[in-house]
């Protein structure tokens, strides 16, 4: 679905840039939605850890990869994320496996947002030429509904009204914060995150799959009996 030239350039510059001041492009965010299986209960945390570790970077380079611009050679529009957002959506036991559902949310600088959250490589800049990814040229269009692929609040709601649309942008201001806060800086911490999230949930739903503690007591700098990876003093020993 792609508006006609008139109308996108329009609410392009009224709304996106004088009024929204480009929200959707500063952070944008990069959501994918995947599932892993943790075998063995809670033991084995560390392993678990790195294993989350390298599926949050395999899909942060699998957006890079794929948003870049429609010229010879193309430019990537994004670096790495400034903020990592991983959330556990869902566990489902099967034995003593346990079926994660995750949403990794990426929050990327686009490479070619002006200061004034102007994109520099807009077609109205480039002679009507257009060399962004298609998310980029379809974004907000007036004629996607709620649910579709290039809805936007924002467009939509500056239809209705200053007072709808002053609405809509504080909506959304507000959560691209929250996410950032609540966002992890390095993979690392966003899987951190999520393990310690596993181990609160299994404590309460399926405290039979808690390791086994061994016989006698670890040594405060000793590695924890549970698998965590951490000293015995900074997990079950505090």
């Amino acid at each position: 679905m792609i508006m006609d030239n008139e109308r996108y350039a329009a609410s392009f510059a009224e709304v996106c840039t004088k009024r929204c001041g480009g929200l959707c492009c500063n952070p944008w965010w990069g959501i994918i939605s995947y599932g892993v299986v943790k075998k063995g209960g809670l033991s084995g945390l560390k392993a678990f850890k790195t294993e989350l570790t390298s599926g949050i970077r395999e899909r942060e380079k699998r957006i890079t990869s794929a948003y870049v611009t429609a010229e010879a050679p193309p430019r990537p529009l994004f670096g790495e994320s400034e903020r990592y957002s991983l959330k556990l959506m869902g566990v489902k036991r099967n034995g003593d496996a346990l079926e994660l559902s995750l949403l990794a949310m990426f929050a990327f600088r686009c490479r070619f947002l002006s200061e004034n959250n102007f994109c520099s490589i807009h077609p109205s800049l480039m002679d009507s030429k257009e060399i962004r990814p298609p998310h980029c040229g379809n974004l907000g269009s007036p004629l996607a509904k709620s649910g579709e692929k290039w809805y936007c609040r924002v467009i939509e709601a500056a239809g209705s009204g200053d007072e709808t649309l002053t609405k809509a942008i504080e909506v959304e201001k507000a959560s691209s914060e929250r996410h950032l806060m609540e966002g992890a800086a390095t993979a690392e911490e966003a899987a951190e995150k999520i393990v310690e999230g596993l181990k609160a949930f299994c404590i309460k739903s399926f405290p039979d799959l808690l390791p086994r503690e061994k016989a006698g007591t670890p040594g405060r700098n000793d590695p924890c009996w549970c698998g965590s990876g951490e000293k015995f003093k900074k997990c079950h020993g505090r």
